[in-house]
């Protein structure tokens, strides 16, 4: 996986990203109500989400059954770049679509999906 090392936290993720806080902390709080238990959701007060750890990767290693094999996996790469530059190129980010299911299910995600 590619890792943008310049990205620590929320506010370094929406200064990067180019998206504001007042988009970023609603869907925070949107999200840790409906994905979280009740004692890790998060508060509507904003004081403590500007230091909230975030990761923010640029490349996702995919393992893809080859077709019609039982045990062969390929890779693919989905890659995002922002408004970044890919190999000298036009920046690049490329479209996932992944099947949701329970944190449980074995695969390369293990049930997480982004939301958007």
């Amino acid at each position: 996986m590619g890792r943008r090392e310049d990205v620590a936290n929320v506010v370094d993720f929406s200064w990067i990203s180019g998206v504001s806080l007042e988009i970023i902390y609603p869907e925070l709080i949107r999200y840790s109500r409906h994905n979280l238990p009740a004692v890790h959701c998060l508060s509507e007060v904003h004081a403590m989400l500007p230091s909230l750890p975030v990761e923010l990767l640029t490349q996702l290693e995919i393992p893809v059954l080859a077709f019609q094999e039982a045990d062969v996996y390929e890779i693919n790469r989905a890659r995002s770049t922002g408004d970044l530059h890919f190999r000298n190129q036009g920046s690049r980010n490329d479209w996932v679509w992944v099947q949701a299911g329970m944190e449980e299910m074995y695969g390369a995600l293990r049930g997480c999906l982004p939301q958007s």
